[in-house]
Parts: C-alpha cells; structure tokens; sequence
C-alpha cells in the first residue's frame, strides 16, 4: 500500500477516536485536555487557537536502519480529544508535519531511501499525495572521500530515515534532509490546491562529509536517540518566514566540510557542537554560526524565540555517571559568529528536549532529569524524572517547575501554547531506561500522554 490509494485508505480507516483520555479546550468550565497514548510517548506538539496535532511515537529497539513508528493525532473541532489518527502505510515512516495557518496539515513521509509529501485537512482528510523528487541530490558536494556516503542515490542515509524535518511558511513549507551522499538540502516548497507542492529555491546547507555510524554493543532501548542523532536535522522559521537549520558535528567531519566548501573559517579544533545556518525567505543564505560545546553534545531543540534561534540538547560536561548537563544557545538572528552557550545543571543526568517562548518573553523548556549514565557508554538509567523550567529571555534560570513523575523513566518532549494561553505538555512516563527490556521485552513499553497545564 505505497500509492495515493494506500494511503487514503490507511487515513479513512483510522479516522476514528484517539485512544484514552478526556476531552475539553480548557477554556471557561470545559476540563483541561487529558489525552492517553498508551504505549507511545507524545514527542511533537503543534497548536493554533483551541485546535492541535501531536506526533506519537512507539518505543523500540535499536536498529539499522532507524525507522521510527510514528502516528499523527489530531484535535476535533473543539480542540479536545477524539479526532482523527493517521497511521502511515507499511513500508513508510511518518517522519514530521507543519500544521499551517488554514489549518490544514503538511506531512512528510520517508521510506528507506525516498521521501513523500501529503497534504491533509484540519479533519484529517488526505488533500494531496506527492513523491518528493531531488534529481540534484546525487551529485551534490562531497568533501572527503565519496564512497563513505553508502548509498548517493537515495534521499535518505543509510543509517536512518529519521533525517528529514517540516517547518511551514505560511500555507508553504520548509523541507530540509540529510541525503544518501550526506549533504544537507533545504527546498522551499509553496503549495496549491491545484497543483500540490511545487519548488520554489533549493539551497546546499552543509556537503556531504564522513559520518561516523555508532551501534549499541548491549541494551534494548536508546531513550535519547543518541545512537543516530550526528545524522538528524533541526529545523524552525519565524513568523517573517526566516529559516534557520542546526546540525549536529557528533561524530561527523562537519566542521571541516564546512570550511571547505563555503570557505568560511572554522576553528580548525572544532569537533564537538552544531553548526546553525540562517536563511531568508527567499533562500538567501545568511551564514553559519558554530556553537563549540568543547565536549560532547547531543542537539535535541532547535526554536525561534522572537529575534533570537534556541538551541538545545544535553553535554558531557564531566566523564561521570551524572556527567551529562543539559546546554541551551541563544543565537540572534542573522549572526554568524561563534556563538555562547550556557549550561543548566538541574540534578544529575540532564536533557532539554524542547524548548518555547512565553508570553511574557520568557522561555520555557522541557526534558528529562535525574538520570545517570555509563561514564564510558550510552546505558541509560531506567530511573529520570520529568524537566520542565522557566527561564528568563537570556536563558538564565527562574524556575524549576515539578511536574509529577511516573514509574521508571520519565521524559517531558514537547510543548506548545495554546490559544487560550494553557500549555500542551506532551511526553512519556513509565518508560524504558536502556537495559529495562533485555530480558523481558514487554518492558519495552511506555505510558505517553499529552496534557493541558496552566503555568
């Protein structure tokens, strides 16, 4: 079931009631949202007005290449819970979506090597089913040698799918993946009922380089995604349709890639830390800032926060069980210089999985604390508690909120403020450390939610 078909009949099927949970918009005497994803942690959460959608997600065990299991949830009309869920077909990964101002959905699909886009209503109606097509793709830039990218052809690594991202632009779309050659591609993408998705400006973010792949020796769960994130991409725009792009240099030789290909000098130590590029609109490039987290860095978070981009993701601040700190960047727009960072130690092992602006121009950001970690590997403790902060508009630290913990491990993954000035807080508890499900693999569970919370 790969083609228009397939997929239409996959939606129709599931248009039925999301799983668990109460209704309510959490506005006047209606209860606050309540939602249930048993077995799937909420790791994406987008509102506009009363009405949201959420990405959820199935924990599983490593392997390659990644192919994550991901459904889309979608609000009723009144914003509560019980609207439509899209499962994608078989062979097909449901990667990301932008929610747009109509309020009309974009999604992005990915197979091992190719790339969809479909267009769905606010209801969940399939709109537009179209294969991305790049014929550039396979012979962009490459710096280094050529035959450590696997696979040239295909519009996806090797390694995984989980390496493309939607952000929209009005009712269009930013696109951007990480090829089978391993260059970074953006596209703008404007859209039509008539014509479907159409490119307007494709643009090389970083070539392709050497990436180093990474495997789990033991274990049957990667809770922070650690094993595959050098090849991930985060991606955001403003309101005035700026784009900005972040990319891990984890394990890669980004950062001499870079150097070579724009010309632009990097310090030739560079090895831990993201590189952020900016873009206008109209696909003029701005220029890349490098954020040199000195040790090494996981890139979780990326959002525009008025006329600043938030990057976020967790450090190996010291080589300890409790090592790990959560990092947060604040790089203004159009900068191109190398960038500060500030560290935020909140209780052991630390993450800030996403990140948003408050009303008031403060932040807000959401992870995972509490845990510990193989000083000299990726096991992480079935044990850590739910982050969530406030923090002031240049990121220091204001307040350490307490969410309620779960049973084992606990993640907070997403946010998103809603019309009616409560949050959706969405995430997992009750979920796998690494080793949890080694003998047992019904462990290999875990309990998500996505909620509504005044602050």
């Amino acid at each position: 079931m790969t083609g228009r078909h397939g997929v239409a009949a996959v939606l129709m099927w599931l248009l039925t009631a999301c799983g668990g949970g109460g209704g309510g918009t959490g506005g006047g005497d209606a209860a606050p949202l309540q939602l249930a994803t048993p077995g799937q942690a909420v790791v994406k959460v987008r509102s506009q007005g009363t009405a949201w959608a959420a990405l959820a997600e199935t924990s599983r065990s490593p392997e390659i290449p990644t192919r994550p299991d991901r459904r889309l949830l979608l609000s009723p009309p009144d914003g509560g819970s019980g609207g439509a869920d899209f499962v994608p077909p078989a062979g097909w990964s449901l990667l990301d979506f932008a929610l747009h101002p109509s309020g009309q959905l974009s999604l992005l699909l990915g197979s091992d090597r190719e790339l969809r886009l479909l267009r769905v209503s606010a209801a969940g109606q399939v709109l537009r089913e179209q294969d991305f097509l790049d014929p550039l793709a396979a012979s962009d830039p490459f710096v280094g040698n050529p035959r450590d990218a696997r696979d040239p052809q295909s519009l996806l690594p090797h390694i995984t799918r989980d390496a493309a991202r939607l952000t929209p632009l009005g009712e269009d779309v930013a696109l951007a993946f990480r090829s089978g050659r391993h260059a970074v591609v953006l596209h703008r993408l404007g859209y039509a009922a008539g014509t479907g998705f159409t490119g307007q400006w494709r643009r090389i973010v970083e070539p392709g380089v050497y990436i180093g792949a990474r495997f789990m020796t033991s274990g049957s769960f990667d809770p922070f995604k650690s094993l595959d994130h050098q090849w991930r991409v985060v991606l955001d725009a403003d309101p005035q349709g700026r784009i900005a792009l972040a990319v891990s240099l984890d394990f890669t030789d980004g950062a001499e890639g870079h150097t070579q290909y724009f010309g632009e000098t990097l310090d030739p130590q560079l090895f831990n830390g993201v590189l952020l590029s900016q873009f206008s609109a109209t696909g003029q490039r701005v220029g890349t800032t490098a954020i040199d987290t000195r040790y090494r860095g996981e890139l979780h978070a990326l959002r525009w926060v008025g006329g600043q981009v938030a990057v976020a993701g967790r450090v190996r601040s010291a080589g300890t069980a409790d090592g790990w700190d959560a990092f947060l960047a604040l790089v203004p727009a159009g900068a191109t210089t190398l960038a500060a960072y500030r560290v935020l130690d909140f209780d052991a092992g630390d993450v800030i999985l996403d990140i948003a602006q408050r009303a008031d121009a403060g932040l807000l950001v959401a992870g995972s604390t509490g845990y510990t970690q193989n000083p000299s590997g990726a096991s992480v403790s079935e044990g850590a508690r739910p982050l969530l902060a406030q923090l002031a508009a240049d990121g220091q630290l204001q307040q350490r909120l307490t969410p309620t913990a779960g049973l084992r491990h606990n993640q907070l993954r997403a946010l998103a403020l809603r019309g009616n000035g409560a949050w959706l807080l969405g995430g997992m508890e009750n979920g796998p450390g690494t080793h949890s499900a080694d003998a047992d693999p019904a462990l290999l569970k875990a309990d998500g939610y996505l909620r509504e919370q005044r602050l």
